[in-house]
C-alpha cells in the first residue's frame, strides 16, 4: 500500500514534504470549510491530492508505478471519479472547488508525466 504513495525507497525529504503537505492542506481546508463530516472528508481528499503532487514527482514513486499499467489506469479513474463527489462536498463554494481541481489536475499531470520522464 505505501508503494503507491511513496515508492520503495523514499528519501527523508520526500517523506517530510509529502506528509507535511498533507497535514497542512487538511488543516487549511478544515479552517476554510468547517468541522462537519463533509468538511473533514473534503479535507482528506484535498490533502491526498496536494501530497500526491509531491509524491508523484519523486523518483521512487515514479519507479514504483513504471510497470503497473493496469494499476495506473485504476489510479486515474478513481481520482477522476472523485470530481463530482468534491463538487457536492464543496456546497457551492466555487473558489474552493476551483483550487481543489487545480490540485487534482496538477497531481494527475505529474503522475502522467512521471512515466514519460522515466522512459526517456
Amino acid at each position: 500500500m505505501l508503494g503507491e504513495i511513496q515508492g520503495r525507497t523514499p528519501s527523508p525529504l520526500q517523506l517530510v514534504s509529502t506528509y507535511g503537505l498533507f497535514v497542512v492542506t487538511v488543516g487549511l481546508v478544515i479552517l476554510h470549510a468547517g468541522h462537519g463530516w463533509k468538511a473533514i472528508l473534503l479535507a482528506v481528499l484535498a490533502g491526498d491530492w496536494a501530497a500526491g503532487i509531491v509524491a508523484n514527482a519523486a523518483v521512487s514513486t515514479r519507479a514504483w508505478w513504471r510497470d503497473r499499467l493496469h494499476a495506473r489506469r485504476v489510479f486515474l479513474f478513481l481520482h477522476i471519479a472523485q470530481i463530482p463527489i468534491v463538487w457536492w462536498l464543496c456546497d457551492g463554494d466555487m473558489t474552493l472547488f476551483a483550487v481543489l481541481m487545480l490540485a487534482l489536475f496538477a497531481k494527475l499531470s505529474v503522475f502522467l508525466l512521471g512515466r514519460e520522464t522515466l522512459e526517456s
